[in-house]
């Protein structure tokens, strides 16, 4: 199969799997091992993420800049992205998880067991608001979830969502704070990525990353 083709492939993969909970990172392994591409390195990984940050940006704008009118608000987006931006940056100074760790056995096991606490989290009785129940104590706690999300195989949106539910929030409520909270996480990554392409002078940027960018830009926004 055409090396393009699979890009858009993997790119279209990532725009779904970033919005389900699911993890994006653990989805693109398994299909790139059914296709038999060998050749994903930091730079794709970088723009398929910003190909979903950029349309999660775009989709949710108008609120995003509403949310210049809820102070509380930006304060919980930030107390609860600060540990996983912390803890994350060391596993990111010290390559403590590199991407040979995301196994397929990893994976399933992973995907299994969080999707079970999902499930049970589900179950609880839900009937809290972001805007009007939220507050430190509850930020902190997605927070601390989030950082799970950095184990191979864990998805971040699937996470924060089974930490807002067991919280006692609808599914629509903790999936928008999870979706506020995957900018500055997915961004503050990013930052990481290219702040490590600078510093090995790697300017490998060709046809197959943008081709890679624009697909995953158009599936995240689409989905």
């Amino acid at each position: 199969m055409d090396e393009l083709i699979k890009i858009i492939i993997l790119g279209i993969v990532q725009g779904i799997a970033e919005f389900l909970p699911i993890s994006s990172n653990a989805h693109l392994i398994m299909v790139e091992q059914l296709l038999d591409y060998h050749n994903h390195n930091e730079i794709l990984n970088l723009v398929f993420h910003l190909g979903s940050l950029l349309a999660i940006i775009i989709y949710f704008f108008s609120e995003l800049l509403g949310l210049l009118k809820k102070p509380k608000m930006i304060f919980n987006i930030i107390v609860a992205t600060i540990p996983v931006i912390i803890v994350g940056y060391f596993v990111h100074k010290f390559h403590l998880l590199n991407y040979e760790y995301f196994s397929i056995k990893i994976i399933a096991v992973t995907l299994i067991i969080f999707g079970i606490i999902l499930f049970i989290s589900d179950k609880i009785n839900h009937s809290k608001t972001l805007y009007e129940d939220l507050n430190i104590k509850s930020s902190l706690v997605i927070g601390f979830f989030q950082i799970i999300s950095l184990i191979p195989g864990v998805s971040r949106s699937g996470i924060t969502l089974t930490a807002g539910r067991f919280l006692g929030y609808s599914r629509f409520e903790a999936a928008k704070f999870s979706f506020f909270l995957s900018i500055p996480t997915t961004a503050g990554a990013c930052f990481l990525g290219v702040l490590d392409l600078i510093k090995t002078n790697n300017s490998d940027l060709n046809y197959i990353a943008v081709i890679a960018f624009i697909t995953s830009f158009f599936s995240s926004y689409l989905t």
